[in-house]
C-alpha cells in the first residue's frame, strides 16, 4: 500500500509540473512580477513543509518552482539575456537537486537544499533587480537590462 501510495503521489507532482509550466507564460515584465510573487509563495510553501516533515508537499511546492523557474528563464531568453538564463538554469538545477533530497527522509538535508535555491534566486534579484521608487518593499528590472 506504501507503494502504491508513493507512486500516486509521484505520478501527482509530475502531472502538476505537466500542468502548472503550461499554464505558466512569461512574456513581458507584469507577467514576470507574478512569476516572482509565485516563486515566493512556493518559497514558503517548501519552508512550511520542511518544517512539518512532509516530503510530499515538498516535491509538490518543487514542482511549482521548477515549473515557474522554467517559465521565466523562456522570457529571459526570448528577450536574450543570457546572463539572467544561466541565472535561472542554476535555480532550476538546485531545484532538481532538492527534489532528490526530498525522495529521502533527511529533513535536513533537503532544508539545506530550498536554502541553496533561495542563494541561486538571489544571485540574479542581485544583478538583475532594484527597489521600486514608486512601491516600498518592491522590486522592478534594473533599468538597462531590458
Amino acid at each position: 500500500m506504501r507503494r502504491f501510495l508513493m507512486c500516486a503521489a509521484a505520478m501527482a507532482v509530475v502531472w502538476g509540473m505537466a500542468i502548472g509550466h503550461a499554464q505558466m507564460k512569461v512574456t513581458n515584465l507584469e507577467e514576470h512580477d507574478k512569476a516572482m510573487k509565485a516563486l515566493g509563495g512556493a518559497f514558503g510553501g517548501a519552508n512550511k513543509a520542511v518544517a512539518a516533515g512532509s516530503m510530499a508537499d515538498v516535491k509538490t511546492a518543487l514542482a511549482t518552482l521548477k515549473s515557474t523557474l522554467m517559465a521565466v528563464e523562456g522570457f529571459w531568453a526570448a528577450n536574450k539575456k543570457t546572463a539572467q538564463v544561466d541565472f535561472a538554469k542554476a535555480a532550476i538545477a538546485k531545484v532538481d537537486v532538492a527534489d532528490k533530497a526530498a525522495s529521502g527522509t533527511d529533513t535536513a538535508a533537503v532544508g539545506a537544499a530550498v536554502k541553496d535555491i533561495i542563494t541561486a534566486c538571489g544571485a540574479c534579484h542581485t544583478a538583475t533587480r532594484e527597489p521600486d521608487p514608486a512601491t516600498p518593499k518592491s522590486f522592478i528590472v534594473k533599468a538597462g537590462i531590458l
